[in-house]
């Protein structure tokens, strides 16, 4: 009876250390909330890192910290911190799920996938986990495993755009660019989506029309996204270049090359293609695209100027598997 009591005296001992040690966490854990709000960063950090010293069995203080850290940019911390709450509290979902996108960052895809993979199990609607699942399934080439990921995504969250962008972008590199379009005509009129969200699902419109050689749609795609991106390169304007060549709208494809040539002066294909362009339009003398000079459409009186030889030119990336033919409408006319 003694003995029983004595156990007894230590469980309620035991207890009320660790009631007082997490009421000593989490005032720590309300300094930190004021320190962070009034922007003193580094004193919030070393009243987190006094949290899980008072308590370091806390999990939960443990999973505050490591989210500081991650907004702050402490990656390498912040992997430590997580890797001790998995094993403290290893039915929470968040640290697996936070620690994977660490471990991704940092190309460990392996390890990241392994993490992910336990957060899902714990959690398997979790649609930042399923998207990072997604996009480590791509980069495994694993495209038929990342389709039904996504695909897993919209079933929780039908309207998930992140989600749309990345399964109709996987769709066309399938070379299914049939499947891509309808995912992507309505997120282009979506007032819910970015200015950012509609202007890439504009651009992947156009390359999915490209994909089906719908080239007047393909450039009315592309020009409109031209428009509202933040960063387009000389790629970018290749592509414009050869929508447009393949289009039979010419006028457009003489500011493209230029666009391109000012980005990258060294452009591989839309210097052959200014090339071509140039050798029609020596016999009066045209100068040719450049940073400075851009390039002009020219007038021909009285004689038709050779086609341009499209079949020649590399097509850009995603649009190789259109068949390549000789395009004799591609002409210069007159203005």
């Amino acid at each position: 009876m003694a003995l029983l009591i004595l156990v007894c005296s230590s469980c309620v001992s035991w207890k009320q250390k660790m009631a007082i040690l997490d009421s000593e966490s989490q005032d720590l854990v309300e300094q930190v909330r004021v320190a962070t709000e009034s922007g003193r960063q580094e004193q919030a950090a070393e009243l987190l890192k006094q949290a899980v010293a008072s308590n370091p069995n806390n999990a939960a203080v443990r999973q505050q910290l490591s989210e500081f850290l991650i907004a702050n940019g402490y990656s390498e911390e912040a992997i430590q911190q997580l890797q001790k709450t998995t094993v403290l509290a290893p039915d929470d979902p968040r640290p697996y799920i936070d620690l994977s996108y660490l471990l991704y960052e940092k190309k460990q895809y392996t390890d990241a996938l392994k993490n992910l993979e336990l957060g899902l199990t714990l959690d398997p609607t979790n649609i930042r986990a399923l998207i990072l699942k997604g996009e480590l399934e791509e980069l495994a080439g694993l495209n038929s495993s990342a389709v039904e990921t996504y695909h897993r995504v919209l079933q929780v969250e039908p309207y998930n755009i992140v989600s749309r962008l990345k399964l109709a972008g996987l769709e066309i590199k399938l070379g299914e660019p049939n499947r891509a379009t309808p995912i992507l005509r309505p997120i282009c009129h979506n007032t819910s989506a970015t200015i950012d969200q509609r202007a890439e699902a504009q651009w992947m419109l156009g390359i999915a029309y490209g994909a089906e050689q719908r080239w007047t749609d393909s450039v009315a795609s592309l020009e409109q996204a031209l428009k509202n991106r933040e960063q387009n390169s000389a790629d970018d304007w290749y592509r414009m270049a050869y929508a447009c060549l393949q289009a039979n709208q010419m006028e457009k494809v003489y500011p493209a090359v230029t666009q391109a040539l000012t980005l990258n002066p060294m452009h591989t294909e839309t210097n052959r293609l200014s090339n071509f362009l140039t050798q029609q339009t020596n016999q009066i003398n045209i100068q040719q695209a450049s940073m400075y000079t851009p390039l002009q459409r020219p007038g021909f009186i009285g004689q038709e100027p050779e086609r341009i030889p499209i079949e020649t030119l590399q097509p850009p990336e995603g649009w190789e598997r259109v068949t390549r033919h000789s395009v004799s409408s591609a002409r210069l006319s007159s203005p």
